[in-house]
């Protein structure tokens, strides 16, 4: 029953964090359309039926059923045709009619670099949010470190035909050296350390060579001496000791959590771009006996599952499922930035490319000395709209039938 509960709790705090980021990212584009006096009709979390709303001024503010998205409406996203010089075209009969009393607060008639901080203030809010979790994340909590604490010596040197020493072989460095599980590690070849990150060098320089390591046991410093080898294993080399490490949390600096952002957005990045071949994995992986890629794309329901894991799991200790929770939160905001700066409608991207298009075309005309009269006609994109909309529709199928059949375990 308690377990249960647990997973429950883990499903809450993703929805709860996932709205909370929906609803931080939709203000990010409310409050500047409002400082430049943009009429904004609607302010939503979610999509279906509404659950709750109230008006406040010009705008009504509500939840919706489905916390899988959320958006503002602003009058004029679309010029109308009366806003063009040549309007003998017709749009739908859906457009939108805008009020006589209205015409000066509509977002076509901003100036561009009005329009592009309205539609990237909703990716620079997750964006925000990613760099204040991640500052908590490796500041407050840190990251596990591998340290100089040894917790088990390596028997031999592994090889393709022993990997896991389960035969007797040629005897692992540590093991000739007489180090043993509970020495901390020192000095190696007269040169302070204090994590296995300042431990590794040291090793490059000192194979087949033998040099002083100095560990503390038992209280006790004692020096010993160590001939690091050359471990080649399926086609790759590295200096090898023989152990197995104590991994601690270590707390980092805020630079280092920030490239540690940098590192998440760029392998966001280059998994966006890998999404139609994710696709295709998610297809074969449409299967209870298939072998899940840990690494490949999920859907909210994968998260929800990993979430709940997470939450259920005994083995883990709270400060852990916080710090995994939390950190969930912010690979779903880096992920929300990247997504919505694609440059396609009706991603936020899409919006901005528009808006840069129009502020160089502004440009362009001012120097060949022509007034600007007309604003770019965003609805020749809504084509692409329907596609890509249409193309996230059925990959977001895919990931969630994929993850309900086979879903991926901690």
């Amino acid at each position: 029953m308690m377990s249960f509960l647990n997973t429950i709790s883990g499903w809450l705090i993703l929805l709860v964090g996932l709205a909370i980021s929906i609803g931080l990212h939709e203000i990010g584009h409310l409050w500047p359309a409002k400082k430049f006096g943009v009429k904004v009709t609607k302010y939503m979390i979610g999509f279906g039926p509404t659950l709750f709303s109230r008006k406040r001024g010009d705008t009504e503010y509500g939840i919706k059923a489905i916390p899988l998205g959320g958006y503002i409406q602003m009058i004029g996203m679309l010029p109308p045709s009366s806003a063009f010089k040549n309007a003998s075209f017709r749009r739908s009969s859906s457009e939108e009619v805008i009020a006589s009393e209205d015409e000066d607060r509509t977002f076509y008639r901003l100036a561009p670099w009005k329009k592009l901080i309205i539609m990237f203030g909703g990716p620079f809010a997750n964006l925000l949010i990613s760099l204040v979790l991640t500052v908590v994340l490796f500041s407050g909590f840190g990251s596990y470190e591998r340290t100089t604490t040894i917790n088990q010596i390596v028997a031999c040197v592994p090889t393709k035909a022993n990997p896991n020493c389960d035969q007797v072989g040629i005897p692992s460095p540590s093991a000739n050296a007489g180090l043993k599980a509970g020495d901390k590690i020192l000095e190696l070849n007269g040169k302070k350390v204090s994590l296995w990150s300042d431990v590794e060098p040291l090793l490059k320089s000192s194979v087949d060579k033998v040099v002083t390591i100095k560990v503390l046991r038992a209280g006790v410093e004692v020096s010993l001496e160590v001939k690091p080898v050359l471990l080649t294993l399926d086609g790759t080399s590295k200096p090898f000791l023989g152990v197995f490490l104590r991994a601690d949390r270590i707390q980092q600096t805020p630079l280092v959590a920030v490239e540690q952002l940098g590192s998440m957005m760029q392998s966001t990045a280059q998994l966006m771009l890998q999404l139609p071949m994710q696709a295709v994995s998610a297809i074969a992986e449409i299967n209870p006996n298939a072998p899940r890629d840990q690494n490949g794309a999920i859907s909210i329901i994968g998260l929800g599952q990993y979430s709940g894991q997470i939450a259920a799991n005994s083995e883990i200790g709270w400060q852990d499922k916080i710090a995994s929770q939390l950190s969930l939160l912010m690979s779903l905001n880096v992920a929300l930035f990247i997504f919505n700066m694609v440059p396609l409608v009706p991603l936020d991207g899409g919006h901005i490319a528009a808006g840069l298009y129009e502020w160089v075309k502004r440009g362009i005309w001012k120097v060949r000395g022509k007034a600007w009269v007309q604003p770019v006609d965003t609805s020749r994109m809504m084509p692409i709209a329907y596609f890509v909309a249409g193309l996230l529709l059925v990959l977001s199928l895919v990931l969630i039938i994929r993850d309900i059949v086979n879903p991926l375990h901690i």
